[in-house]
């Protein structure tokens, strides 16, 4: 078996154990049937290594056991590894797990794609204007054009904005004739359950008959997979798509040589849009710092809704007067953020942020970043003037208290 990525998956140091080679075999069973006591997050990231671990038995039990979870909305978060998104799209198929893949940043190629070819009317249109998502995975735009659930005016908006990137892939010459996605395995039989049997088997100490019959079944003719491990194009293994190095994903000491900070912006500016954008969910302090400077609006706006930027990237972002002026307004939409009172002066201070998000946060401003915003010329007109009332009008009730 492939080598187990613990922390990624989200599984906790002492529930590892039911996963070891030296594990009695009852304890991958329970892992596979998601049986053994834990969050809804770890059950089915055991499921999958239940599912990958070569066993047809675990991974048929896997399958079974995904598809039946009540809870599986609940059990995907923002965290969760991109194989465990890609073994829920290719075997627990449902219109609402749909929706939640779709939109999920580190699902990969594969079911990104899948997910669009079977995608309902709405879905479709949603994912044929989701520009990161039509970055990061061109071949969605194939997926969507094979999809007669897809309206022509959603293919041709997504093909002109893919163009314009110059990322468009290959289209088939007549919609609904682009290859078909894979289609998920069908579940197996149930296996026959009789007590009397199963008593009398337990009693003579034979294995269960129940057992024997599901092991004896062809489930998803996983019998017939090979060294490949693949079911309808699915691999069961912890590869990601992504490849980066460790200099862009870890964070280093706090002064990074100039050298490597050269390499990593040599490296970034030859990646495609789309990995600039896996990198800026994924990668680093020296990598945001240079993906939200990147031209191309989406990479730099997906660098501050990573979640991954500190106060001071914020602060630092805001105040800075060529910043592209979709990540100030993705900063201003940060609730957390506008809380910290001097990335809030910066923002309505940037002559690049919007007057729609800077004047709703002029009101909020003490008196003194008031009256410098009132002097401040590099402004919108909309912010200086509005600034320069409210100063008036303050000025205008000191002098009547005064006066009173």
């Amino acid at each position: 078996m492939n080598e187990i990525p613990w922390h990624q998956l989200g599984i906790p140091e002492d529930l590892r154990s039911n996963l070891s080679p030296s594990a009695p075999r009852s304890a991958w069973i329970a892992a596979a049937r998601g049986e053994i006591p834990a969050y809804p997050d770890v059950q089915l990231a055991m499921m999958y290594v239940s599912a990958a671990s070569g066993d047809p038995e675990l991974r048929g039990l896997a399958v079974e056991a995904v598809r039946a979870l009540p809870n599986l909305k609940e059990a995907v978060h923002s965290r969760t590894h991109a194989k465990v998104l890609e073994f829920v799209a290719e075997y627990a198929p449902s219109e609402a797990m749909d929706w939640v893949l779709a939109r999920h940043k580190n699902a990969n190629d594969r079911t990104a794609a899948l997910v669009a070819a079977r995608a309902g009317p709405d879905l479709a249109e949603a994912m044929a204007d989701d520009h990161e998502r039509l970055l990061i995975t061109p071949d969605v735009l194939v997926s969507l054009h094979g999809n007669p659930n897809t309206s022509q005016p959603a293919i041709d908006r997504a093909t002109a904005f893919l163009r314009m990137q110059g990322c468009l892939p290959a289209l088939p010459s007549a919609r609904g004739s682009a290859p078909p996605a894979d289609k998920p395995s069908a579940p197996p039989p149930a296996a026959e359950f009789d007590l009397d049997a199963e008593i009398e088997a337990a009693l003579a100490g034979k294995p269960s008959p129940a057992l024997q019959s599901r092991q004896n079944l062809s489930m998803f003719d996983l019998d017939k997979l090979g060294d490949q491990g693949t079911v309808s194009g699915f691999a069961f293994d912890f590869k990601s798509d992504d490849t980066f190095s460790l200099d862009l994903l870890e964070d280093g000491g706090s002064d990074t040589p100039p050298e490597v900070r050269q390499s990593i912006e040599k490296r970034i500016a030859a990646m495609s849009p789309g990995k600039k954008i896996k990198l800026a969910y994924l990668g680093n302090k020296e990598s945001r710092a240079v993906l939200i400077r990147d031209r191309n609006k989406q990479v730099a706006a997906a660098v501050v809704k990573s979640g991954r930027m500190t106060d001071n990237e914020a602060l630092n972002a805001a105040g800075n007067r060529n910043m592209h002026m979709d990540v100030l307004r993705e900063i201003a939409s940060n609730r957390e953020w506008m809380r910290k009172y001097p990335v809030k002066v910066a923002v309505v201070n940037n002559p690049r942020t919007p007057p729609s998000v800077a004047v709703p946060l002029v009101s909020s401003l003490q008196k003194r970043e008031l009256e410098a915003l009132a002097r401040n010329r590099n402004v919108s007109s909309v912010v200086f003037t509005l600034a320069s009332k409210m100063v008036r009008q303050k000025q205008a009730g000191q002098e009547k208290e005064k006066g009173g």
